[in-house]
């Protein structure tokens, strides 16, 4: 084809402002319109070229570039230039280049490359059309600068370029910029990142003052143009507008093709020819690249080689795709990743892009690509069954819904491979069992019978392959799998089968029991404590070892504290520490207070703690807490129940948890069914009977039957009373809160006094004792009217009572007790020599003559205190 090389000079009237334009060089047109052949021209093909350059150049200055399709395919380069003679003129010439359809010249580059070319004002030599000479030198480095320079605009507008060959009567770009230079640039960055052949294609315009007129795909305007840009009607509907100059622009429209374009410019690798596109497949090969048109030009697959290039480099710049672009481009990596011919360094570079995205995204965008490569490797996997020595899906992002779907597809094929290898020598399990513990983790059926039989074998230290298990254990390296083995373990060596667990230990195959204990349940630590502390150079033994395995691990919960409490571990430790023999009866309170009750019973040790509970040999704590705990169990015989059960209404009555009345009708009954009871239970549980009465009210204690019950009890008992009774009266606050309470000092007096139809000897002189020790010392620190208060209330009973309180507070007064004389009162008298009068107050009536009463209550001179008395008065 020939190329047909036109001029015209566009001239405007001065005044009417119409436009004239002047073929300068045109060949003369041939008579058929369809010719083009021998030079010639068709009218048709001339009033096309006139039409677009009066739609694109009238209204334009000069230096206008444009490259328009003509209706029968075939492509116009226009160039303006100014008249050099007459530059102040309103014309300019059109320098016209015409290509038929099926041209190659611009094959080797774009229409843009001819913008300012200097050939364009190089006169037409006489024996031919030439093509201007490619000198806008838009290379990769300069349009790599301009691209990071518009960051914020390259994908929005590689965006709408894409949409032009996707809807043919798709809306136009219009660029606004200041300089014709930045419009030129977008459109040489569009051609730098469109396939070759529709680079070829694209039509523009540098400069028009009305783009409705234009008919280019890209349209250029500057800051007096015509064209409203700030029109909603113009930007959001008929044009796709990309303002430079600080208007709104048309809303993006995200686009996967476009967002990948722009992030390979912003890493400065700019796309590279269109790799070919089987029609068969539509996938692109990943390690070479062709000329051939691909079937779909914006395919992503065409752009497999830059985008592992980006992904390797930055991953980063991936993830700052739009969400549903960077799902596009994982989908087509996904989709080059699972062709069949993809060599190994084309899949080893995928799946560093895989790695690398992983590092920035969520587990459900690269979870696509990542199951691709990870069925690769666990097909091959498959194939290598024992020779596997590493993770095959190590380093893969795998979400949770990707790994379902593997143990879906390759779990029964790898359990099968699995339990097959296990009917073999335990040597050849690593490899199955690697790849089962991939899919399944610790859980899966396979690795259940690999866990049983790998602790069944460990337990043999002597046979042939618990090393080869060990062996195993160490070359898959799989913490759960360890974990699993060593609780396999702990079931199968409780109670009195520690021992398996023991010699496993000090065996040599103990060292990687020892090298996973923090990954071992409660039991195997203690039985590896147990080893160490009863070797040397501890060499515990008996309760030593036990409270040594029951201490709380520094840092750590275990293996003490509530480990030895778990009956499990309990009973294991029972067998470490005795096996079938029994403690010293003298460490039984220390292993219930270590372990406690409950948890010796569950362990199903309590009988052997019955003999203790009925003979003892000194009363603890812990005894009391065993016989709550025991005392409902039906395998206790009709003594030990009973001794139980005293022990447990005892305490209750201690503890205010039970009725003095069921308590005083019971003990006997049960002492009796306890018969022989041991002399320092017996102690102990009138002790405890004692501290009950104790916290009695003087009307509880009569009326419930206590106090015959302690006037007619044992020594031993009424002796713990009055211990129990007087530790109240140690405490200073005590004593004075008694003393505010006249009406509490009467009753307990009134109670303790009181005769009784039965009582032992003992009983008068505890009584005396319990008065001396309690209210002897509240008596001192009694005033005038708290005394005759307490007079008052015991004459409400009877005049002897008042006699008797009388004679009793006398005998305190004057030598009952040490320490309880009252403040004030005159010094004690030797016994027979009778009582001295009474100093007189001065201002006072005279005292009581002997055997009078004082008045009740007295009446005191104003700031006159009992236990203070004036200063003139006699001590």
């Amino acid at each position: 084809m020939v190329i047909r090389r036109l001029s015209y000079l566009l001239d405007r009237e001065p005044d009417t402002g119409s436009v004239r334009l002047q073929p300068l060089r045109a060949p003369e047109p041939t008579p058929s319109e369809d010719s083009e052949g021998g030079g010639g021209a068709s009218r048709d093909l001339l009033a096309q070229v006139e039409q677009v350059i009066a739609l694109t150049h009238r209204r334009t200055t000069h230096g206008v570039l444009s490259c328009s399709r003509l209706p029968n395919g075939g492509s116009l380069l226009c160039n303006g230039r100014t008249d050099r003679e007459h530059p102040d003129a309103q014309r300019q010439f059109i320098d016209v280049v015409h290509l038929p359809a099926g041209a190659s010249e611009f094959d080797r580059m774009w229409p843009i490359d001819t913008w300012r070319s200097r050939s364009w004002d190089t006169p037409v030599p006489a024996d031919g059309d030439l093509l201007p000479a490619p000198e806008g030198h838009f290379d990769r480095p300069l349009l790599v600068r301009f691209a990071r320079e518009q960051a914020s605009r390259v994908a929005p507008f590689l965006a709408d370029v894409r949409r032009l060959w996707a809807d043919p009567a798709g809306r136009q770009i219009v660029i606004a910029e200041e300089d014709p230079e930045t419009t030129v640039r977008w459109i040489a960055l569009a051609c730098a990142s469109l396939p070759e052949h529709l680079a070829r294609e694209l039509t523009f315009v540098t400069r028009a003052d009305e783009p409705r007129e234009a008919p280019q795909q890209i349209i250029g305007i500057g800051p007096d143009s015509s064209f409203d840009r700030h029109d909603p009607l113009l930007v959001e509907h008929l044009y796709r507008v990309h303002d430079g100059l600080g208007g709104p622009g048309s809303p993006y429209l995200p686009d996967p093709w476009a967002e990948l374009m722009a992030a390979l410019w912003q890493a400065g690798a700019p796309p590279i020819p269109s790799a070919p596109v089987s029609p068969a497949s539509g996938r692109a090969s990943v390690v070479t690249s062709g000329t051939a048109e691909p079937a779909d030009p914006f395919a992503l697959a065409a752009l497999v080689p830059q985008l592992l290039r980006l992904g390797t480099e930055s991953g980063d710049r991936l993830t700052a795709l739009h969400g549903d672009s960077l799902r596009t481009v994982v989908g087509t990596l996904a989709s080059a990743a699972q062709d069949q011919d993809q060599g190994s360094p084309a899949i080893e570079e995928l799946t560093r892009v895989c790695q690398e995205l992983g590092k920035h995204c969520a587990e459900s965008v690269t979870d696509p690509l990542a199951l691709v490569l990870a069925r690769r490797r666990l097909a091959a996997a498959l194939d290598q069954d024992t020779r596997l020595r590493h993770d095959p899906l190590v380093g893969l992002p795998l979400g949770e819904s990707a790994q379902r779907s593997l143990r879906t597809e390759f779990g029964p094929r790898f359990d099968k491979g699995l339990g097959r290898r296990l009917r073999g020598p335990v040597s050849g399990w690593a490899g199955p069992l690697h790849l089962a513990l991939v899919l399944h983790g610790h859980q899966g059926p396979g690795v259940e019978d690999a866990v049983n039989k790998l602790a069944r074998v460990l337990l043999r230290p002597r046979g042939p392959e618990s090393a080869d298990a060990v062996a195993v254990l160490k070359s898959v390296g799989h913490q759960g799998l360890n974990r699993r083995v060593l609780a396999k373990i702990a079931v199968e060596t409780t109670g009195r089968r520690s021992d398996l667990l023991r010699e496993l230990l000090t065996s040599p195959q103990g060292e990687w029991v020892r090298s996973h204990l923090d990954v071992a349940p409660p039991s195997v630590r203690l039985v590896e404590l147990a080893v160490r502390w009863s070797g040397p150079p501890h060499h515990l033994r008996g309760i030593d070892l036990f409270a040594k395995l029951a201490e709380p691990a520094p840092g750590s919960a275990g293996p003490g504290g509530p480990t030895a409490t778990d009956p499990r571990t309990l009973e294991t430790l029972w067998g470490l520490v005795w096996g079938s023999d029994q403690p010293n009866r003298a460490d039984f309170p220390r292993i219930v207070h270590i372990c406690g009750a409950e948890a010796i019973l569950a362990a199903h040790l309590g009988t052997r703690f019955l003999a203790w509970l009925t003979t003892p040999g000194r009363f603890d704590r812990e005894l009391v807490d065993f016989a709550h705990a025991v005392h409902r169990r039906p395998e206790l015989t009709g003594r030990e129940r009973a001794t139980a059960r005293l022990l447990v209404v005892a305490d209750d009555f201690a503890q205010s948890h039970a009725s003095p009345r069921d308590v005083v009708d019971r003990v006997g009954e049960l002492r009796r069914a306890g018969s022989p009871v041991d002399a320092p239970l017996w102690d102990g549980v009138q002790y405890l009977l004692a501290r009950g009465f104790a916290r009695l009210s003087p009307h509880e204690l009569y009326e419930s039957g206590g106090l015959s019950f302690l006037a007619n009890s044992e020594p031993a008992l009424q002796r713990h009373y009055r211990a129990a009774v007087q530790a109240e009266f140690a405490d200073d606050a005590q004593v004075d809160r008694m003393a505010a309470r006249p009406d509490a000092v009467a009753d307990l007096f009134y109670v303790w006094r009181r005769e009784l139809t039965r009582s032992s000897r003992a009983w008068h002189t505890t009584v005396e004792e319990l008065l001396r020790g309690t209210l002897g010392v509240v008596l001192g620190r009694m005033n005038e009217e708290q005394r005759s208060a307490v007079a008052t209330r015991l004459v409400g009973r009877s005049d002897n009572w008042l006699q008797t309180w009388v004679r009793w507070t006398d005998e305190m007064a004057h030598g009952g007790g040490r320490d309880t004389r009252i403040p004030g009162a005159p010094a004690a008298y030797p016994p027979a020599h009778g009582q001295p009068p009474a100093p007189h107050v001065p201002g006072q009536p005279p005292p009581p003559g002997p055997g009078d009463l004082p008045q009740v209550p007295p009446r005191y001179p104003p700031g006159y205190s009992p236990s203070h008395p004036p200063s003139n008065s006699p001590r």
